[in-house]
């Protein structure tokens, strides 16, 4: 599962502690030094600004100068003392692996070294390393990295699961861990929907000068919160209907059907991946799932007067 949180929170933390250093930071200088899009620094800080002490009254919040936001400017006005945080050996040890992990998977962020160099040194002989099991290659990242930033699409050229190389172009929205290797969310053109493809299965990435014209969704199928596993038995021709969704694991059954295991975090959305691809399903397991199924249908079913 990936662990957005934990990478949000070590940014929101060095916001802060970048901006008592510097002081009055405009946004686009933020989103260079953090490796993020200024959107993202802006949201960030509008975050900080209703985060602080226990009670939330005004004096208890974080603060920053209103005129200065209106013009693209970060200027911290009262800190709270949050860049004063400290770990013990135990919660520092705990950051350091979630770390490491993003950082094995390649999908860190870009002062996760710092922050790891920081911690080694706050609680001195205390190690944790992860080994990389899908090497991503250092130049497809940063490709990657550059359109985010950069807000353009790219072209990839991705082989599935199946060994099957294809030509795709993709708005990449950001770079997330799940079960231990890195995927990019992205809005494939190609399919015309939502995709999370594993960044070790890219084998080369090209910038465009084409601008993203889709928005990253948080919620239909990327809120990246298990709430079950889910088991599909389906034809082997509508396998690519399941073999992108993450953590997915696919099993032949015969020449004829494959079974695929995952965690489902929105029910909604994953029916309506399944709904596409009905009439080749075989079986779909637990109830819930079933029956967010059959909601769907009775939805579309619906909306066509039918």
């Amino acid at each position: 599962m990936a662990d957005r949180t934990l990478g949000r929170l070590t940014r929101l933390l060095g916001i802060v502690h970048y901006l008592e250093m510097h002081g009055a930071t405009p946004f686009t200088e933020l989103a260079d030094h953090f490796g993020v899009s200024e959107r993202q620094v802006r949201a960030d800080v509008e975050t900080l600004w209703v985060s602080g002490l226990p009670g939330h009254q005004y004096d208890d919040l974080i603060d920053f100068d209103g005129f200065l936001f209106d013009q693209g400017i970060a200027d911290l006005t009262n800190s709270q003392g949050v860049s004063q945080v400290s770990f013990s050996a135990r919660e520092a040890a705990a950051l350091m692996g979630a770390l490491s992990a993003l950082t094995a998977a390649g999908a860190a962020p870009a002062a996760a070294a710092s922050v790891m160099e920081k911690l080694r040194g706050a609680v001195g002989g205390v190690s944790v390393d992860v080994s990389a099991s899908s090497p991503v290659r250092d130049e497809v990242r940063a490709v990657l990295e550059a359109g985010i930033v950069a807000g353009t699409a790219l072209t990839l050229d991705y082989v599935d699961a199946q060994d099957r190389r294809t030509e795709r172009t993709v708005e990449p929205h950001r770079l997330v861990v799940i079960d231990g290797a890195a995927y990019l969310e992205c809005w494939c053109r190609r399919a015309e929907d939502h995709r999370t493809l594993r960044l070790d299965r890219i084998a080369s990435a090209t910038p465009t000068t084409s601008e993203v014209t889709h928005p990253p969704v948080d919620t239909h199928g990327f809120s990246l919160t298990q709430r079950y596993a889910a088991t599909v038995t389906l034809a082997r021709a509508a396998r690519w209907a399941v073999e992108d969704l993450p953590g997915v694991v696919i099993t032949a059954d015969s020449d004829e059907t494959v079974t695929a295991t995952f965690g489902v975090a929105n029910p909604g959305w994953t029916a309506g991946r399944l709904l596409a691809i009905a009439p080749h399903l075989v079986s779909v397991e637990p109830a819930p799932l079933r029956t967010a199924l059959a909601d769907r249908a009775r939805g579309v079913l619906a909306a066509q007067g039918d």
